[in-house]
């Protein structure tokens, strides 16, 4: 059904945004020691949603064409799914702490950012992948 190239991606991406959100939010910030709901709750969770996030940001590189390098498309791929799942969670209601405009802004271009990695990540999964298909079928001819 998926080619290992997919999976790859799919998982890197994931590990990747969720290193960099809790880098972000549990070192910078220290935000996670304010979290309300149970620690293995809010883990669990956010593994289910960085991994729906990894698996749709893949997906859809997979079968969008937008005749850039393969890299420049995952990165602009993932800030933009960043501005609409900011907008999701701004909506909700769905922050750690802090309010005004700054924190706003902030917390806006900071999702951005963070999808911007997963989707550079899935860029350079497939560009390897792509390198190495073109070094086997040199090699076969």
């Amino acid at each position: 059904m998926f080619k290992r190239r997919f999976l790859y991606a799919w998982l890197f991406s994931t590990m990747t945004m969720m290193m960099v959100s809790f880098i972000w939010h549990g070192v910078v910030l220290n935000d996670l020691m304010h979290i309300p709901t149970p620690n293995e709750l809010f883990y669990a969770l956010a593994l289910l949603v960085y991994a729906l996030i990894g698996f749709a940001l893949t997906f859809v590189y997979t079968y969008l064409s937008m005749g850039i390098g393969l890299r420049m498309k995952g990165s602009l791929m993932g800030l933009a799914a960043g501005f609409f799942i900011y907008l999701i969670a701004f909506v909700f209601g769905v922050s750690f702490k802090g309010s005004g405009a700054e924190h706003l802004v902030v917390d806006f271009l900071w999702q951005m950012i963070e999808q911007g990695f997963g989707g550079a990540v899935i860029g350079t999964v497939y560009a390897l992948a792509k390198r190495r298909d073109q070094v086997l079928n040199s090699d076969t001819q």
